[in-house]
């Protein structure tokens, strides 16, 4: 025989201690850096404190002390630790062309930004071989630091970006949903791109590199309507492309005739006529 009792049964070891997210976790950075700041006052700050901080915030101890060191440099930042601030670095396109000229070496661009600005202040610099020439570098200041400039390349540049800056345009292709859908049937599945052409054409006295917006059939990848805009791609450049594709379904796809061409006219049983001064024969023994 069993007895029961009113005691709670245990908790379980396995269980997942309660978490606070969001804005309830954030809240907390505060008081946390306060506590730390003063324990570091009285010379009884340790690593174990600095730890449980961490896992009690949900971050690694190596922001905690980011966090403390940006609190004692600036007082103003203790009452919200780890808060962003608003001109965060942000890859423009002056680094773009830098990440050009080094091939996506972002480390060799961060070097020589570093450079151009101690050259600048008139202090001595290393010199950088390679890379852009010293009109094309700007002159940042403050300059930001090596983890800082390659989170931003990171953050504002997609991987098919990154890759053919260091591969080329090719590479960017394996990076692309483009084209990679499986093979079915013939008009199961339409695919659309646009691509700026690299070239200059004369649209309203502007010098301008056209854009070219295509369809295509997965299954047999050809091209089924294209559009050419001046200007960026959008709604309507789509929408004219797609309507070339679907009024020359019988000029493109493969296996099929045109309406009225003489293996169109055969198939329905009508009377294929010549083309005018040239029979037939004529055209047959010249093939």
């Amino acid at each position: 025989m069993i007895r029961t009792t009113g005691t709670q049964a245990p908790p379980r070891l396995d269980a997942p201690a309660p978490v606070l997210q969001g804005a309830g976790l954030a809240a907390l950075r505060g008081p946390a850096v306060q506590q730390l700041l003063r324990l570091r006052g009285q010379g009884r700050l340790s690593r174990g404190h600095v730890r449980l901080a961490g896992q009690c915030l949900g971050v690694s101890q190596r922001t905690v002390w980011r966090w403390l060191a940006r609190a004692e440099a600036d007082p103003g930042a203790v009452a919200r630790p780890g808060a962003r601030s608003g001109d965060r670095f942000e890859a423009t396109a002056d680094v773009r062309v830098l990440l050009a000229y080094w091939k996506g070496n972002a480390s060799a661009v961060h070097r020589q930004l570093v450079a151009r600005a101690r050259a600048a202040a008139g202090e001595r610099a290393v010199v950088v071989p390679g890379g852009a020439p010293t009109q094309a570098v700007p002159v940042l200041d403050p300059v930001p630091s090596l983890s800082t400039f390659l989170r931003a390349v990171r953050r504002d540049l997609t991987a098919g970006e990154r890759a053919a800056l260091t591969l080329g345009p090719q590479a960017a292709r394996a990076q692309d949903v483009f084209g990679k859908r499986p093979r079915l049937w013939r008009n199961h599945t339409w695919e659309a791109d646009h691509l700026q052409a690299p070239l200059l054409v004369d649209a309203d006295a502007d010098l301008v590199r056209p854009w070219v917006t295509w369809f295509i059939d997965v299954a047999t990848k050809t091209t089924n309507g294209t559009a050419v805009t001046p200007g960026h791609p959008s709604r309507a450049s789509t929408l004219a492309a797609l309507r070339a594709a679907v009024f020359a379904q019988w000029s493109v796809r493969p296996g099929r005739r045109r309406p009225g061409s003489g293996a169109h006219r055969q198939r329905q049983g009508l009377p294929v006529p010549d083309s005018p001064g040239r029979s037939r024969d004529s055209r047959c023994q010249g093939r």
